[in-house]
């Protein structure tokens, strides 16, 4: 059944029982006052018939539009997942509201620990301004790319290239958009000579 649909048949059954009430009143009540009584109930019926198919509509409307943004989510969601490198969505201050299972895979954890925390949390303290200065660029409006290392709960390290784009929404931006793509893996946090595994 089409969206709005029950809502429409129950308003033309309401309809119908006040329509019904409104001719018993007037078969029951004298003439001259019967049409002062039933003509503003049917005056009003009338204008609700009237606005009853428009109310369905942008019902009907709101909901395929909800479902069709419904659709378009999931599947942006199932692309976002498909790609080997990590993908993350950053709020306005900073905070994780998306990662993908590629990403949550490079530091060793699963998607639902990364969200709500920040970038940082997850840098090495050496690259955290490497890390503020990509995060005034796209506070800016401009895209960066950079490098950084990444700290698994056991303590390994993945040096990481990050390409960070400013996220806008009605003309301003909401945070940010980043892909992460892995570059080699490192023995330990105090590892000064980029050795690789």
């Amino acid at each position: 059944m089409r969206p709005g649909q029950v809502e429409l048949r129950v308003a033309y059954a309401l309809f119908a029982l006040l329509i019904l009430e409104s001719f018993l009143v007037a078969w029951l009540v004298p003439r001259p006052q019967a049409f002062v009584v039933v003509l503003p109930p049917l005056a009003t019926l009338g204008v609700a018939a009237w606005l009853a198919p428009r109310v369905v509509r942008l019902v009907r409307g709101h909901r395929e539009l909800k479902d069709a943004y419904a659709h378009e989510l999931g599947f942006a969601r199932q692309l976002m997942e498909s790609v080997e490198h990590g993908l993350t969505v950053t709020d306005e201050d900073g905070r994780f509201v998306f990662v993908n299972r590629a990403y949550a895979r490079m530091l060793g954890v699963t998607p639902e620990r990364v969200l709500g925390r920040t970038p940082f949390e997850f840098t090495l303290p050496e690259d955290h301004e490497t890390l503020t200065q990509a995060r005034d660029q796209r506070d800016l409006g401009t895209t960066s790319t950079y490098r950084t290392r990444l700290r698994r709960p056991d303590g390994s390290l993945l040096e990481v290239a990050v390409t960070g784009s400013p996220r806008w929404l009605a003309g301003r931006i909401v945070g940010n958009v980043a892909a992460v793509v892995p570059l080699r893996e490192l023995r330990e946090a105090g590892d000064g000579n980029d050795r690789s595994f």
